[in-house]
């Protein structure tokens, strides 16, 4: 009986002799053969091991030895017991000590496999146990044994958190520990390699519901990745665009620190499909990542494309050159195909600008939005102005607008100010405009301008957008004469309505008043006084205006250098 060997504080000294005992050799001179006697003879215990040897003794003394010998802990009693034991092994007597580590290991194993719901402290100690085990072991299938039995019971379901991070944390030291006898055994054995294959679809079912242990899965992922592990990178491409979608996926539901991470990983995928590119480009623009982490994710796919200018082999290339424009592109707009679509049906509404002059609306976004767009459009340009051929990059770009955006009666104010800075940009002496691409920039100017000039104090948000719009407006107007002579002979006024003619007549008195602009105005005085002369003729039945009065003054000072009496402008920027 256990009793017997061990007295009656048996725990207390087991537990000592576990934690002051740490010299190995000598303890195993000194105690190894009556360990092996007494514990041994009838390890593991249990009830049944306990009234076995009581048989002979009355039923009074059996129901006794029964009732005090529950009170035991006897998974702990075995554990401490193996603890104990393999503390006194090692690589050197493994052979002469096979017999009783086989029924360590046996009794390790079974526990594992039985599927008894283990607590936090149970369970460190069996794996304490194991990690020994496999320090000293070095048969391959006895190691491949007992990680099976160890994954066997990390694939239970409903595992709580303590049981669930200490089978992490035990995988995760057989896979990373440089220290292991078999340095390279991480990348042979099945079972590890089936536990790393499944680490990106938990880490995608997972989803926001436990942050703490997704944190944990993410960092062996991206170890794993960071070494090429096969396995795990060919299960990381399959999951990636659960992990990467923009509604619901891993990336934007977890906090910064993850997000981080999970951008970071992106840069070790296998490739980069068309589909998956899409659902990056959408994880950038909806601002479910913020815009440092939109830019990392921009500038690790530009690295990783093979326009970035780097030397790569033919077949480190990712994703195609066509693949990684549109994701260019898509992210440069700001906005999905779908979400276009839908703006066109817009009208009435406050947050669609309304104009008779041009042909292209303005579609207001709150203020974060257009902020965040902005700021990745700075990472856009930057992987587009890199590209060697500028040329073709501009052509490739107006293409794209030609095709996506020339054509829809709704434009939202921030791709336009977007598509103005970047196009002014990549613009160089070597880059040939689109014919069709000038008409459609020509009436967003217009709208961008009168948006501008139709903005009330009280507008507190859109007044913040103001100097980006202005500048990039201008910018346009300044680069591409014939986009300012465009919207000057869309300027119909007698089109327009009573309302709208003042906000033409300032629109003329800012351009006149803008001197990187005057030049192309004064080029273009002829086609600006017969608009001048139209709004004065429209209205001569009625007390003449200050706006119009500043107009006349403008264009007296800026086109005739002959100033017609003084006259109090006012200053708008």
């Amino acid at each position: 009986c256990i009793q017997s060997h061990l007295g009656e504080n048996k725990m207390d000294i087991l537990e000592e002799l576990h934690e002051d005992l740490f010299k190995e050799s000598w303890l195993r001179k000194n105690y190894l053969i009556d360990f092996k006697h007494h514990f041994m003879s009838h390890f593991p215990y249990a009830l049944k091991e306990i009234t076995k040897n009581r048989r002979k003794e009355t039923h009074k003394s059996i129901k006794h030895c029964t009732i005090f010998s529950s009170n035991v802990d006897h998974l702990l009693l075995n554990l401490t017991l193996s603890d104990i034991m393999v503390s006194l092994a090692n690589a050197s007597t493994l052979q002469k000590d096979s017999s009783w580590i086989e029924m360590i290991r046996k009794f390790v194993t079974e526990t594992l496999e039985d599927g008894t719901r283990l607590n936090s402290k149970q369970l460190n100690r069996l794996l304490g146990v194991s990690w020994r085990l496999i320090q000293i072991q070095s048969n391959r299938e006895a190691i491949e044994i007992l990680l099976k039995a160890v994954y066997t019971l990390y694939q239970q379901r409903g595992l709580i958190l303590p049981v669930r991070t200490l089978l992490l944390k035990f995988f995760s030291k057989i896979y990373q520990k440089e220290e292991l006898r078999s340095y390279r055994f991480r990348y042979r054995s099945r079972v590890l390699s089936r536990w790393l294959a499944g680490l990106p679809l938990q880490l995608s079912h997972l989803g926001s519901r436990n942050p703490e242990l997704s944190t944990q899965l993410i960092d062996i992922i991206h170890t794993a990745a960071a070494r090429a592990n096969k396995e795990l990178l060919k299960s990381l491409q399959a999951t990636a665009l659960q992990i990467y979608d923009p509604q619901e996926g891993t990336v934007v539901v977890l906090p910064a620190e993850s997000q981080q991470r999970l951008v970071q990983l992106v840069y070790f995928l296998p490739s980069l499909p068309a589909d998956l590119l899409s659902r990056l480009s959408r994880c950038c623009i909806m601002g479910r990542l913020s815009p440092a982490l939109a830019t990392t994710l921009i500038r690790i796919l530009h690295m990783r494309s093979s326009l970035s200018g780097w030397k790569h082999s033919v077949n480190d290339w990712l994703m195609s050159d066509v693949d990684y424009l549109s994701f260019l592109f898509s992210t440069l707009t700001g906005f999905s195909k779908e979400e276009l679509t839908w703006l066109q049906s817009l009208r009435g509404v406050p947050h669609v600008i309304q104009t008779q002059l041009s042909s292209v609306l303005l579609y207001l976004t709150d203020l974060d939005q257009f902020l965040h767009h902005w700021d990745i459009t700075e990472a856009v340009c930057h992987s587009l102005m890199v590209i060697p051929a500028r040329s073709q990059t501009f052509d490739i770009l107006q293409s794209a607008i030609s095709k996506h955006l020339v054509g829809l009666t709704v434009i939202p104010d921030s791709t336009a100010g977007c598509i103005f800075d970047v196009i002014c940009k990549l613009l160089d002496h070597t880059c040939v405009v689109s014919e069709t691409l000038l008409p459609f920039l020509a009436s967003c100017c217009y709208s961008v301008l009168y948006f501008l000039l139709t903005l009330e104090k009280g507008e507190a948000e859109h007044l913040k957008k103001r100097d980006k719009l202005w500048g990039a407006c201008v910018s346009i107007l300044a680069l591409f004469p014939r986009v300012l002579r465009l919207m000057l002979q869309s300027l119909r006024v007698n089109r327009v309505g009573s309302e709208e003619l003042p906000v033409v007549g300032q629109m003329l008195r800012l351009l006149l008043q803008h001197a990187p602009l005057r030049p192309h105005m004064l080029t273009n005085a002829i086609l600006v006084q017969q608009i001048i002369k139209n709004i004065t003729t429209l209205k001569s039945g009625s007390v003449q205006e200050q706006w119009l009065t500043d107009l006349h003054y403008c264009f007296s000072v800026y086109i005739t250098g002959h100033p017609q009496g003084p006259s109090a402008l006012s200053t708008v920027y």
